[in-house]
């Protein structure tokens, strides 16, 4: 099996329907591993500690990614219906 370069897996990718992107999206994102000796950029560590001090004043605010999710989907879907109509 050939390997494809970043580039054709890229125009692959802008194929597959909008669902199956973000799926794609959320399984490489799972796939990532970061090293145990990777320290994230101070900007971020700062952001991720702001976002987690704001979720444990507000646990109740907020929704799932599961929710959050499927709403985008229904949204893009409608969005994309919209455009071919």
């Amino acid at each position: 099996m050939k390997l494809m370069s970043t580039p054709e897996l890229l125009k692959e990718a802008r194929s597959l329907t909008v669902a199956e992107r973000l799926e794609l999206i959320d399984q490489l994102i799972e796939s990532v591993e970061m090293d145990s000796d990777q320290i994230p950029p101070e900007e971020l560590k700062s952001e991720l500690d702001r976002r987690y001090k704001s979720f444990l004043e507000r646990p109740d605010e907020g929704e799932p990614w599961e929710i959050v999710r499927e709403r985008i989907l229904r949204n893009l879907d409608a969005a994309k219906n919209r455009r071919q109509a």
